[in-house]
């Protein structure tokens, strides 16, 4: 069964400013001496998680989309990260995901902050979505869309798994870093599935304050890899699917999972 080799990269974001933030990646990548397949980048990387949503958002498959694009292409990687879109008069903060072949999709956050503006100004995302890379499926999800067992949570139906990673790019603040950090092993070990957890570092122009405490926990809430607290890097880890599927076998506690439907 194939690996799945995933960077992930922390880092602090200049303040609305697209171009500075797509030439700081560009330079991280340029360094890159380690082959990967998939590039996770934090929630609005190009901006950070700004107020002014209505002045940095972009009309659907827009500048941040199509950079992405060419970075996935020249570099033969898929690429994941947020940012604000204006679609058909909504706003949403959406992710998407890009292959090197020209496949993509998106993911509208469906859990807006209501502790701020994000709530008044955006329009929630009315259904989850999955891709498949390598044999993969992997699940997107968007900063407080962690804290929602029920939204992340993962199905089998047949022995076929919903997800088998799941990805959760954030803007989450240090001061309630330890949720964050709680959070993602909690999902790791419920939904029998890789977690990967990308937040940003630095302040912001709101003087709000952002660890990172990004990290790789296994099916088994085990931390894989992680980042150090205030460290600009891109780190690279190798998931098995070969583990996560013996681990499951093994220990096949998603046949007592409950059946529900979300509405």
């Amino acid at each position: 069964m194939k690996e799945l080799k995933v960077a992930y990269f922390q880092r602090d974001l200049t303040w609305e400013d697209k171009q500075q933030n797509f030439a700081d990646i560009e330079l991280e990548l340029s360094k890159q001496s380690e082959p990967f397949d998939l590039l996770v980048l934090a929630e609005a990387f190009a901006t950070g998680f700004t107020d002014n949503i209505v002045a940095v958002s972009e009309p659907a498959q827009g500048e941040t989309f199509a950079w992405m694009k060419c970075i996935s292409k020249q570099y033969d990687i898929a690429v994941v990260g947020s940012c604000f879109v204006e679609d058909e008069g909504c706003y949403y903060n959406r992710l998407y995901w890009v292959k090197p072949s020209g496949e993509w999709g998106y993911y509208d956050k469906r859990h807006l902050f209501r502790i701020g503006v994000e709530s008044e100004v955006m329009t929630s995302g009315a259904s989850k979505t999955m891709f498949e890379l390598k044999g993969w499926r992997i699940s997107p999800f968007v900063c407080y869309d962690l804290r929602f067992p029920i939204w992340m949570r993962n199905r089998c139906n047949a022995g076929v798994f919903d997800y088998d990673l799941a990805l959760v790019v954030a803007s989450w603040p240090a001061k309630r870093t330890n949720v964050w950090k709680q959070l993602l092993v909690a999902r790791a070990i419920e939904n029998m599935s890789y977690v990967v957890g990308v937040n940003r570092i630095g302040k912001d122009a709101n003087d709000v304050s952002f660890s990172g405490d990004s990290r790789v926990v296994n099916y088994k809430g085990d931390i894989m890899d992680e980042i150090l607290v205030g460290e600009n890097r891109l780190s690279v880890v190798t998931l098995s699917r070969e583990k996560l599927c013996a681990f499951r076998e093994k220990m096949p506690f998603y046949l007592d999972w409950d059946k529900f439907e979300l509405k």
